[in-house]
């Protein structure tokens, strides 16, 4: 299956912020929760309650539901796939290592190693949806 660069170099990224986005994730809830963050809602549209305020803007943030959906998405592939795929996702995309280093901790070929790299990107990009599997690899979006 052959994969889209840009797609396949997107995946990527958003695997090495994965403990990143985590955290950006915890910031902005508790930002929003104790009220160090300004709601875009209330003021006119006559709710005054601060909860419901803090609720709609947790509800309706876009960063929030992006972060949460690419975070759940990479959690799926790594239940989904072998014990391999989660080696080489903590070594290389959590602990930032260099590819060779990770072949060489993990005792497998540099061959075993891109191949498991793939398949881990395309069940991430496809849990993103960001590609489908039709019988062929098809990109959406």
């Amino acid at each position: 299956m052959q994969i889209n660069r840009a797609i396949f170099r997107y995946i990527e990224h958003e695997m090495y912020c994965y403990e990143h986005t985590k955290k950006e994730i915890k910031l902005c809830r508790d930002e929003i929760i104790n009220g160090s963050h300004k709601p875009d809602v209330g003021g006119k549209s006559g709710i005054s309650d601060p909860t419901a305020n803090k609720s709609i803007t947790l509800a309706s943030s876009a960063f929030l539901a992006k972060a949460e959906r690419t975070i759940s998405a990479i959690d799926r592939s790594l239940d989904m796939l072998r014990p391999e795929h989660n080696q080489l996702f903590d070594l290389r995309y959590v602990d930032g290592r260099p590819w060779r280093e990770v072949y060489l901790e993990m005792n497998v070929s540099d061959r075993t190693y891109f191949r498991l790299r793939r398949e881990l990107v395309e069940t991430v990009g496809l849990q993103l949806g960001l590609l489908r599997l039709d019988g062929i690899l098809q990109y959406c979006c």
